[in-house]
Parts: C-alpha cells; sequence; structure tokens
C-alpha cells in the first residue's frame, strides 16, 4: 500500500471519525455493497428511508407540518417513492424565505454546521448539516472516485475556487487535513497564460494520481497545456460543480490522456456519477430520489428531458423533500451494463438559467452557443452569452487578433438563429472574469424558464 494511502487510512481517517464522529467507514461499506443490489432492493431502502423521513419532518419541522396540513395530507399518506407527487414541489425562493422554520427541533442549531454558497445566479443559498450527514454525504463521493479507481488517500490535485475541506475551523485540524488527505489545491483564477507553466511543475513535482475539479476550470487547464505544448498525464479525472460539455470531456480526455468521471451533486447533495461504462450517470439512489418534472410539475417519462427534484434520504436536520434544484436532466429506465442496480440518468443538461425564451417562445439552450464557437475555435479564447431580456442576447467574445471579422460572422450565425425578434450585441473583451466561486458561466438567461412548484405568495 502506498505511504500516503496508508497513513490517511489508517491513521488519519480513524483521527477524523473520532474527532467528527463520523461514521464514514461504515457508511462506505454500507454503500459499496448495496450498489449490487436489484433495482427492486434498492426501491425498498429508498421507501423504508422515505417513510421515516416524513415522520420526522412532520412532527419536528415547522414548514413541512404546515405543508402537510395545508394540502391535506398526514405523514401515512405518503410511504413510498410512488406516493410523492402527492406533495408539492418546493423551490428556492421558498426555502430561503422559511430558512429557520425548515430546521428540525430535534437539533441543536449551535451543533450544525451552517452552509452557505453564492449560486449560479449569485443569490446566496444556505442550508444546515450535521456531521454525521456531511459523513454520509463524503461516503457517496468516495464510492464515485472508487469507480474511477482512486482510493482514500491517493493524491489528487483539485481545480477549483475555493476548494472544500472537512475541517472548516480550527488551524491544527485543516493543517493535518492538507497535509494528510493527498491532496493538493490550484486556484482555478491562477489558470491564465503567464502562469501556466508554472502551474504544471507544481502539479508534476506532487505526482497525483488524479484531477479533480469544475469542469470549465479543468478544460482552461487542458487548452493551456495543450496550446504552450505542455505534457501532463494523470489516470483519472474527476469533473463536479458544472455541467461537462461534450467539447470539453474531448479536450481533457485527450490532453491527460485518461478517461474524464463527471459527478453531479448540489445543495449538500451527491445525486450521481458516472462509472466508466459510457456516460451515464448512477443516481446515489439510497441516498437521494430524484425525479424528473415537466414545467407543470408533473413526472417526465423516461427519457424525456426535465426539471430535477430531489429528497434527500439522510437529512434530518433541514430536509429536503422534493425540492426542485433548478437543474435539467434526461432519466432512463434502463440498467447499466457494469450490473449497478442504481438507477440511470443520461444526461444532466444544465441549469435552468442555461436556459432563455425568446419572445416567440423559441427556447434557446447553452448546447448551440458552445456548438457555435466550436466553429470559431481558432479565432475566440473565450466567450459569454448573456440573455439580459427576453429580446436582448449579449455575447461577449475574447478574440485572437483583429476582433472585426469574427465578431461580425458570430452576430450573423447567432442573430439567424436566435429570430428577428430579438437583438443581438456581440461585444470585444480582453477577458470574461469568473465568478466568485471560480466557474465559468457560459450562458447566462435573466428571464429564462421558471421553477416548477410552489414559491412565495402560492
Amino acid at each position: 500500500m502506498d505511504i500516503s494511502r496508508f497513513i490517511v487510512k489508517r491513521i488519519g481517517l480513524p483521527i477524523a471519525e473520532k474527532v467528527r464522529g463520523w461514521p464514514l467507514s461504515r457508511y462506505l461499506g454500507e454503500l459499496e455493497q448495496s450498489q449490487w443490489l436489484s433495482p427492486e432492493e434498492i426501491r425498498a431502502i429508498q421507501d423504508r428511508k422515505l417513510a421515516s423521513l416524513v415522520d420526522h419532518a412532520y412532527w419536528t419541522v415547522p414548514f413541512y407540518r404546515e405543508l402537510f396540513d395545508e394540502h391535506g395530507l398526514t405523514p401515512q399518506d405518503v410511504r413510498s417513492v410512488d406516493d410523492l407527487p402527492k406533495l408539492p414541489i418546493v423551490t428556492k425562493d421558498v426555502i430561503r424565505a422559511n430558512l429557520e422554520r425548515m430546521v428540525s427541533d430535534r437539533f441543536d442549531r449551535g451543533q450544525l454546521a451552517r452552509l452557505s454558497s453564492s449560486g449560479s445566479t449569485g443569490e446566496p443559498f444556505t442550508l444546515y448539516m450535521s456531521d454525521a450527514e456531511k459523513a454520509r454525504k463524503w461516503a457517496g463521493l468516495l464510492r464515485f472516485w472508487k469507480w474511477a479507481g482512486l482510493e482514500l488517500g491517493d493524491r489528487y490535485v483539485n481545480v477549483t475556487g475555493f476548494p472544500h475541506g472537512a475541517f472548516k475551523k480550527g488551524f491544527f485540524w485543516r493543517f493535518l487535513e492538507r497535509r494528510f488527505s493527498g491532496m493538493m489545491a490550484v486556484s482555478a483564477f491562477d489558470l491564465t497564460e503567464g502562469n501556466v507553466d508554472q502551474v504544471v511543475r507544481r502539479i508534476q513535482a506532487f505526482r497525483p494520481k488524479a484531477l479533480r475539479g469544475y469542469a470549465s476550470s479543468l478544460y482552461s487547464l487542458a487548452k493551456l497545456v495543450t496550446d504552450k505544448g505542455l505534457k501532463l498525464e494523470v489516470s483519472a479525472v474527476c469533473t463536479t460543480g458544472e455541467t461537462l460539455f461534450p467539447f470539453q470531456r474531448e479536450l481533457i480526455e485527450s490532453c491527460f490522456g485518461c478517461r474524464v468521471y463527471d459527478g453531479y451533486g448540489g445543495e449538500g447533495m451527491e445525486v450521481a456519477g458516472q462509472c466508466g461504462f459510457g456516460n451515464t450517470y448512477h443516481v446515489n439512489a439510497e441516498d437521494v430520489i430524484l425525479e424528473v418534472v415537466d414545467s407543470d410539475g408533473n413526472r417526465c417519462p423516461p427519457n424525456r428531458e426535465g426539471q430535477v427534484v430531489l429528497t434527500d434520504l439522510n437529512h434530518y436536520s433541514m430536509p429536503f423533500i422534493r425540492y426542485n434544484i433548478q437543474d435539467v436532466a434526461i432519466a432512463s429506465d434502463r440498467l447499466c451494463e457494469c450490473g449497478r442496480g442504481l438507477p440511470v440518468v443520461e444526461q444532466v443538461t444544465g441549469r435552468l438559467t442555461d436556459i432563455g425564451v425568446t419572445p416567440s417562445g423559441k427556447v434557446i439552450v447553452v448546447h448551440f452557443f458552445t456548438g457555435l464557437f466550436e466553429g470559431f475555435s481558432g479565432e475566440v479564447k473565450d466567450f459569454q452569452v448573456v440573455q439580459e431580456k427576453p429580446d436582448l442576447f449579449v455575447i461577449s467574445v475574447v478574440s485572437v487578433g483583429n476582433p472585426g471579422s469574427v465578431v461580425q460572422r458570430i452576430h450573423q450565425a447567432a442573430q439567424a438563429h436566435l429570430g428577428q425578434d430579438v437583438t443581438v450585441e456581440v461585444r470585444p473583451v480582453s477577458h470574461i472574469p469568473l465568478t466568485k466561486g471560480g466557474k465559468r458561466r457560459l450562458f447566462i438567461s435573466k428571464c429564462g424558464m421558471k421553477a416548477a412548484g410552489i414559491s412565495l405568495g402560492d
């Protein structure tokens, strides 16, 4: 066994489990076994966990008690996954407005971690989580890593804006985590032409087995490495935090000489990950129920695109039951050839804010723009499209050389697709800033599709 892996598994993990009260090893062991159960057996686990969660939410969470009562429901009405549509779908704005009423009375808020993120839209989103719930989340993540051939303690480079750790407080514990976790952090903000050579040398000296990070950050690293004629190879790349587009996967795999394993999650949930058999995703179904619904909140049939609604089966401190995470995906009713009984998601398409609607009702998706700019790969370094109003699309372009001709051709192509009922503005810029979290947004609609579910005022 590699010395760093030995230290993490035999020394670091037991210490962390004891200090934090994390039964991480037990949770991971359970998931390693249950993934091979039949779909029917996994559904039975979901039904059992859901019934327990609903009972808990009704009796200890003011928000859900009121929600059930308003709709004439009792916990006995929701005993299985098939019963979930009886409940309304909860949206982000409702959770923001009722945050303190969504925390269970059985938990001491002072003992819970208060986690916040700016979100893709820049609006803050806050949730509470216990240490045991964090351990369950990490167990789901580690199972995904195992699918990529990674073991706890393997060296990896984390390429994000602000890498997350298990320990938020205490310099000593954070130092030990950085020293023994096998992780080296690289900030997405440091990925520039001027210092990519230095970044690559740091990574090479660290000798990681894998790279992990935002899809756009790893794509940017791959592009810089390729353009500079550098060489950097690892055994696996794990992308997370953003939609992974096909053109990004292609370049990342070509540059780093390995397969990309994409993961999907949010709001404290590890939702789905890729096992390596094709590019589909397995739902972390022992922990999460994933539904795909249309704009009216009705469940979509298999292989039809819709909005993602999640129920976290382990989150008791602040339950998420039928929560619209504002993502778009396609679920399937088939099984993966790997033999796991976990449900399959064919594709994670993107965010609702990655989808725009023109005044004539034409639906505009981010894939049009990624396809459009593939044709300008040698002339455009970076781009971003913002739908400011239903009839106004602003395209920022970082071009190579004289932007005049490029701007004109981009304008013509975009205008022809978007339609004559909208105005298209193409603006040459020197750079496109990352979000506060270090992500790269390719398409932002400020007036896109509405999230299905109850909202403020309902």
